[in-house]
């Protein structure tokens, strides 16, 4: 079985000798805001998931050629860290790099900048959500002009689907992203642009 990850609530700051022997995966000192507890909390248990994700994921699933038979330009709108690092992670594994914004607005902004091909759409950001984000980019550029949008959810809810593609989203991903699924969308976009 897993090991059940600790975190050391400390009112004494510079427990680095504790981190640094792996007994606790993070270390807090009081008074301890909330905010700050959720942070390590979604940290830690997002590492674990994504750590089992690419442990289950089989190597064959990677295709390290793929990114020179399909150039894609690629853009990440995620505004969790740990998550563009993984998603960057595969990508690169598959040959293919992104650029990176972290909300809605600032996938807009890059858009209109330049011209991609995919767009990979966290559905909840701040600032501006992927949904309203989507909205927007399908009103100002007509499809065949616009990147193909693939939504992002940790929400695997029942209808969360159809919620994204009424919004414009080409197609759907659920957290933690797997591999198969991530190389899929990517070749249903290039058969999309080859059709």
């Amino acid at each position: 079985g897993s090991k059940l990850p600790l975190i050391l609530l400390s009112s004494l700051g510079g427990n680095a000798g504790e981190l640094q022997s792996g007994i606790f995966a993070a270390s807090l000192v009081k008074p301890i805001r909330p905010s700050a507890l959720f942070d390590s909390l979604v940290g830690i248990f997002d590492t674990q998931v994504q750590t089992q994700a690419l442990a289950a994921a089989p190597k064959s699933g990677l295709d390290a050629e793929m990114a020179a038979r399909h150039p894609l330009r690629i853009l990440l709108a995620e505004d969790n860290a740990v998550n563009q690092k993984l998603a960057l992670r595969l990508l690169s594994q598959m040959g293919y790099r992104a650029d990176v914004e972290a909300n809605g607005l600032e996938a807009i902004q890059a858009v209109e900048r330049q011209i991609y091909d995919v767009v990979l759409m966290d559905v909840q950001m701040p600032e501006m959500d992927g949904l309203e984000a989507t909205r927007q980019i399908c009103a100002r550029w007509e499809t065949g002009k616009r990147p193909h949008i693939v939504a992002m959810t940790a929400n695997a809810m029942q209808g969360d689907r159809e919620m994204c593609l009424e919004a414009g989203m080409d197609d759907y991903l659920s957290k933690p992203i797997r591999v198969n699924e991530l190389v899929s969308a990517l070749y249903r976009c290039v058969q999309k642009d080859g059709s």
